[in-house]
C-alpha cells in the first residue's frame, strides 16, 4: 500500500470518476482501528478498464460499517466522497462537502491516515 496524501485525493477521485456506478467489494477489519475498503471502479488511465482499488484507513475515530453481505445493495450511482479536513481523512458513499455531512452516509470511515493500492479487477 502507498500513502495517499491530501493533495492527491482530487486527482485520484477524478481518475476513478468518484467510483460512480462502481461496486463495493469488501470492508475488512485489519484490527479495531484499521480498516480496508475495496471497490471495483473504472480507471480513466487504463481506457476506462475496470480495476479494484483498496483504501486502508488507520487510526479510526468514527465509522458506520455494514456486513459484506449488504455491500452489493448499496447504491453507488453518486459514487464516493473522500475528504481531508482538520487532520482527518474521511470516506463515504455519496457526495458530501464536509466530514459532518459525510457522517450521514450509509457507510463511512474517518481516520488519521490513508493508504491505497491498485489491484486487478476481481469482484
Amino acid at each position: 500500500m502507498k500513502p495517499l496524501l491530501a493533495k492527491q485525493l482530487t486527482e485520484l477521485l477524478d481518475r476513478i470518476d468518484h467510483a460512480i456506478d462502481g461496486e463495493l467489494v469488501s470492508v475488512t477489519m485489519n484490527h479495531p482501528q484499521n480498516f480496508t475498503i475495496e471497490l471495483s471502479v473504472q480507471d480513466k488511465n487504463r481506457g476506462y478498464d475496470w480495476i479494484n482499488i483498496a483504501f486502508e484507513f488507520d487510526g479510526i475515530v468514527d465509522a458506520n460499517l455494514l456486513d459484506d453481505s449488504k455491500l452489493s445493495l448499496i447504491d453507488m450511482s453518486d459514487g464516493i466522497t473522500m475528504l481531508f479536513e482538520e487532520g482527518f481523512y474521511a470516506f463515504g458513499v455519496g457526495r458530501y462537502n464536509n466530514i459532518t455531512a459525510l457522517k450521514s452516509s450509509t457507510l463511512f470511515l474517518v481516520g488519521n491516515s490513508l493508504k491505497y493500492e491498485e489491484r486487478p479487477f476481481n469482484n
